[in-house]
């Protein structure tokens, strides 16, 4: 019978059944790798099959470091001329008084040989027979001894080691046995293992060098080739490696070694992890991939039983709350059609009955039935499988309440949230912050009050008062993350509306914030502050365009007055090249250039004072020697101010004063102020200029202020100056309303804007008839 024939409640009671049983069958994988594991890794056999990153590795590739620098060591004891030398001492024995006798290894092998032991071709000696009879045992104490070429004895000092000649010569047989081991597997023979450690003796003339080493080309870069690597420069605290440790004596067996005073030495070591030679690295790779193969009954077990529980449980999730096959709509059970709440505390109640029948029942059984040894494990697994019962019917009661589109709606947490949101909704920050810290105490002190009294009243069994007070706790602890995540939210939108106010505060008008990410009060105050934001962007789009606008009327109506007026000027230079005798017609002519010469300067005035007060002149700044420059522009308004009887006083400090300013701006608006002295200012009365240097200083606000270069203009007006003097700076603005004499009016709104234009300060100061204009410029750093 086909599986889709079945009815659905057979074929979910089907999964169902399958789901635990394959679920059974993957924990039994588990645990049938980690019972399986002979190197103490578990799982991570069959996920790691690298042998380079495991330990055994690791520990391999440092006992062959530390074989090499015990070759290293014994190689002078050893060897002359580049093999083993058996005419070198080995030995020296103290027997007696005036008993001192020293043995080559010729000797201690000869006397082996009378002792009854055999030497093969490894050095390594074995006991084949009984001592000769003109053998005997001799015993005294080690002066020095091949085994430990670098101590030095005397049978005077206590403590001196006494041995017997025959231990002692064993002693150096087996280090000439592990000497000679590690030159066949490491230097002798072929190896996946390339070593070199090299001792340079700089300081010598002839800059010697000793070199141990099964590949003499060897290099830091060309190691690195190799797959796993060890660089140790003698020289540095540091070393250059992909393994996983060093030992940690092999920096100071690497110096101990040194037969020089220099710290010039270092040590090369490689594996090459292709390993194309077969040694002690490949056979150990070898074992360790069959031992994977351990692991793959478990792995299969853990994969299937996985993989088919999964797949029984999506088929689960997908059919659950569908009667029949095809059907869309979701039918609930009895107790899903009770509130959210209702439902986890009966399922909760439903997995604690069922632990204490397991703990009454199944739990005896299990002690009857299985050694007192597997009691506890068994114990878990039953009280595992009852609580995942459990958890199961209650996650799939949620998943169909959810699939219906009840598990919010059908709550309690539901209905109050909708009743709170309409209590809320009108209400300030402060009755909505009273509100919800009182029910927050209130829910907390009941949570608390319930977790006491089922701790200390309630007479259950121990698992059950655990299991009850802990759901308490639990619940507790939920709830309280749930209130720190409102107050952290409605935190994070605090900060955002902060963080949008200082923007607008900074001039960005244009900055707008996520409606999305708020809620609530807090909704409507990001909704103001983006209306704020677009009205003030819509407003200084306007200011923008409005002065773009009169920029360009001002730039545009002057080039079209200036095109006629030039020729104008040039008919009238050209009429009086006529030689015409009429007086009258020469007044005419002389009121006609006149009057067109002061309309040019008024066009050229207008279209500067736009580019200046809009800042669209392109500033050239230098180092200007002020006070020079305002002698210069005494000279070019002596003769002029000589005309109508003004007399210039002038007091300047002798110091030079630099300032950073563009030249020709500079000059502008001193033409200016000197200009409108020479039209304002009272015949045959004084202009006084004044400059003066201020000290570095501190602001009532506490900021520190520059030095500065301070210029001053003062003059006693003609006319009564019946204006404020802020309103002078103002364009086609004059001191005298009746505009009796020439000037355009732009000549101080000039000035003060370039002023401004070169970071400077422009006052105007008025007191009756006395007209004062005074400058402020940083002096230059290298000045002060």
């Amino acid at each position: 019978m086909k599986f889709s024939r079945l009815s659905m409640q057979a074929q979910k009671l089907i999964a169902s059944a399958l789901h635990l049983i394959f679920l059974t069958v993957m924990f039994a994988g588990i645990g049938t790798m980690y019972l399986n594991d002979n190197f103490g890794i578990g799982i991570t056999r069959v996920q790691n099959t690298v042998y380079e990153d495991t330990d055994e590795f690791t520990r391999q590739f440092n006992r062959d470091l530390n074989d090499i620098f015990q070759y290293i060591e014994y190689n002078p004891t050893f060897e002359s001329g580049g093999a083993i030398d058996v005419s070198k001492k080995m030995l020296q024995m103290t027997f007696g008084p005036n008993e001192t006798e020293s043995f080559s290894l010729a000797d201690i092998i000869s006397y082996l040989q009378t002792m009854g032991y055999q030497l093969n071709e490894d050095f390594q000696c074995n006991k084949v027979s009984a001592p000769a009879l003109e053998a005997k045992t001799r015993e005294g104490y080690i002066d020095w001894s091949a085994s430990e070429p670098k101590k030095n004895y005397s049978y005077l000092i206590p403590g001196t080691r006494r041995a017997t000649l025959e231990d002692v010569s064993l002693e150096i047989m087996e280090s000439l046995h592990q000497y000679y081991s590690t030159y066949n597997r490491l230097l002798a023979n072929p190896s996946n293992l390339h070593f070199k450690v090299e001792y340079i003796d700089q300081e010598s003339s002839t800059k010697r060098a000793t070199i141990f080493a099964n590949d003499q080309e060897l290099t830091p870069d060309v190691i690195k080739t190799y797959g796993k690597y060890a660089y140790l420069p003698g020289n540095s605290v540091f070393y250059d490696t992909n393994l996983k440790s060093i030992a940690l004596n092999t920096v100071s067996a690497l110096a101990a070694n040194n037969p020089y005073d220099t710290k010039t030495f270092y040590l090369l070591a490689g594996v090459d992890t292709s390993y194309p030679v077969v040694d002690v690295y490949s056979e150990n790779r070898d074992a360790y991939l069959s031992m994977q193969h351990y692991y793959i009954s478990g792995f299969v077990l853990l994969v299937t039983g996985g993989m088919i529980a999964v797949l029984t449980l999506l088929f689960l999730l997908k059919v659950s709350g569908h009667r029949n096959v095809g059907d869309k709509t979701i039918t609930l059970h009895g107790f899903d059609k009770t509130s959210t709440e209702t439902g986890i505390v009966m399922f909760s109640l439903m997995t604690l009955a069922g632990l204490v029948l397991c703990r009454l029942v199944l739990v005896r059984i299990a002690h009857l039935v299985l050694p007192e040894e597997s009691w506890a494990l068994s114990e878990r697994v039953l009280y595992t499988a009852v609580f995942y019962l459990g958890a199961l019917l209650l996650f799939f009661s949620m998943l169909r309440r959810y699939k219906a589109g009840t598990i919010w709606t059908g709550s309690f947490v539901c209905r109050w949230s909708e009743y709170l949101s309409i209590f809320f909704t009108g209400q300030s920050f402060t009755t909505r912050l009273t509100v919800s810290f009182l029910a927050y105490a209130a829910i907390n002190t009941s949570l608390i009050s319930l977790a006491w009294f089922l701790w200390d009243r309630i007479y259950l069994s121990k698992t059950a008062v655990y299991a009850l007070t802990g759901m308490v706790i639990l619940a507790c602890a939920a709830f309280n993350l749930w209130i720190f995540y409102l107050m952290f939210k409605h935190s994070v939108e605090h900060d955002m509306i902060s963080t949008a106010i200082e923007h607008l505060s900074a001039g960005e008008t244009s900055y707008q914030v996520n409606l999305d990410d708020f809620d609530g009060k807090e909704y409507e105050l990001a909704a103001n502050i983006n209306n704020i934001s677009m009205g003030l962007e819509t407003a200084l789009q306007e200011k923008v365009k409005s002065e773009r606008l009169k920029t360009d009327l001002i730039t545009n109506v002057s080039h079209d007055i200036k095109t006629p007026l030039t020729s104008i000027i040039n008919y009238v230079g050209l009429i009086r090249r006529e030689n015409i005798q009429d007086e009258k017609i020469l007044r005419y002519l002389d009121v006609l250039e006149q009057k067109a010469n002061r309309l040019k300067t008024l066009t050229e005035d207008l279209v500067e004072a736009s580019k200046a007060s809009s800042g669209n002149l392109k500033l050239e700044i230098s180092d200007i020697n002020f006070t020079q420059l305002v002698y210069q522009t005494n000279g070019e308004f002596e003769e002029k101010f000589a005309s109508r009887h003004l007399e210039l006083i002038t007091t300047a400090p002798e110091e030079t004063l630099l300032i950073e300013a563009d030249g020709r701006r500079l000059w502008r608006v001193l033409e200016n102020l000197y200009n409108n002295a020479f039209k304002y200012a009272m015949e045959s009365s004084r202009i006084y200029i004044d400059i003066t240097k201020t000290d570095i200083s501190v602001s009532e606000e506490g900021l520190l202020l520059p030095a500065q270069v301070v210029f001053t203009i003062k003059n006693v007006s003609a006319n009564p100056l019946n204006i404020r003097g802020d309103e002078l700076t103002e364009r086609f603005v004059r001191g005298d309303v009746a505009r009796t004499t020439e000037g355009s009016g732009l000549g101080l709104s000039i000035a003060k804007s370039l002023t401004e234009l070169q970071n400077g300060r422009f006052e105007i100061y008025i007191d009756g008839d006395l007209f004062k204009v005074q400058l402020s410029f940083d002096v230059k750093k290298a000045n002060l």
